[in-house]
């Protein structure tokens, strides 16, 4: 069983990043507009390219834990500065962020 581990900082995260496998991914807690709670941000690699999914973050009370909702939108980045454009304007801060 694969644990996830947690990314403390921006500095960690842009390592991380740096670094991803396509087998990897980073989740996100986000401040996107039009997202439930803001969403969630997950990155990974996707045909050589920075793949981003944003989608609603649901607050399930029965677990007391959040999961994934319907609305999804994907991103496509070229190299580390156009993602981190992105994530700067859009990552809840405190950082909360996941490697998995």
């Amino acid at each position: 069983m694969y644990k996830e581990q947690r990314i403390q900082s921006l500095r960690d995260l842009k390592n991380y990043i740096y670094a991803l496998d396509e087998d990897e991914g980073i989740r996100i807690f986000g401040k996107v507009k039009g997202f439930e709670r803001g969403g969630f941000i997950f990155v990974g690699i996707y045909l050589g390219k920075y793949c981003v999914r944003v989608c609603d973050r649901v607050w399930d009370r029965k677990r007391k834990s959040h999961s994934i909702g319907n609305k999804n939108n994907y991103l496509y980045f070229s190299n580390v500065e156009e993602l981190f454009n992105f994530l700067e304007d859009n990552i809840e801060r405190p950082l909360r962020a996941w490697l998995y």
